[in-house]
């Protein structure tokens, strides 16, 4: 569902290299800060290729990853990459697990693609242990910073990548259903935020900057 030709062929260097590594690692960093490093079962649902253990040192007894591709190279990536990782395929909506399972969930950059991602959310809760918390990324698209670095990106990278500028932007409409201002919408109607912050300017605007990170606590 969140793969294409385009983002097997461009995905990682694209959000890995230049400022957005930059961004990207600091993110990885914010999203997993010392309190919530000792966990004994972590969650990560949607993490591509870079999942949050890569770039921060974690405790814990049992780290699982979920994907919604069933591309079997993620599968072979993680076997040789991760061995420490338990990875495993889920549809978008269900979350094969028991209720109060996981000492933590990790989503990043993954609940702009779900259509229902409401009720996902609810699903990340019951496999949730009471007093835990998930800990969520979002990119501050629609803001009016994020579509500024979306037409410069454009205007460089993706044309000297030879991706033509429909095919972006036809990508971008296609994958990211929800907006950052939906997303934060429900997340403060209906979910109990402990902690938030933006990258890269830290107040809380989001036109101005590119990426929410909340963590939102199971009561």
């Amino acid at each position: 569902m969140r793969e294409n030709h385009f983002q097997q062929k461009n995905y990682k260097n694209y959000l890995y290299s230049g400022f957005l590594g930059i961004l990207f690692r600091w993110q990885h960093k914010m999203l997993s800060p010392k309190i919530y490093k000792n966990c004994e079962k972590i969650l990560e649902i949607g993490p591509g290729f870079e999942p949050n253990l890569k770039f921060t040192k974690l405790n814990f007894k049992e780290y699982y990853c979920l994907e919604l591709n069933q591309n079997i190279d993620h599968e072979d990536y993680y076997k040789k990459n991760f061995p420490n990782i338990k990875f495993n395929t889920y549809d978008g909506k269900s979350i094969k697990f028991e209720d109060n399972y996981f000492d933590r969930i990790i989503i990043s950059h993954t609940l702009e693609h779900i259509l229902d991602f409401e009720n996902f959310l609810i699903e990340m809760l019951r496999v949730l242990k009471k007093g835990s918390v998930i800990s969520i990324a979002s990119p501050c698209d629609n803001g009016l910073l994020w579509r500024l670095g979306r037409y410069m990106l454009k205007k460089t990278y993706h044309k000297y990548k030879k991706t033509s500028e429909i095919d972006y932007d036809y990508l971008i409409a296609k994958e990211h259903v929800n907006t950052i201002f939906q997303i934060i919408s429900v997340l403060k109607k209906n979910f109990h935020i402990v902690d938030e912050t933006y990258l890269p300017f830290r107040f809380k605007i989001i036109d101005l900057n590119l990426i929410h990170i909340c963590h939102v606590m199971k009561k």
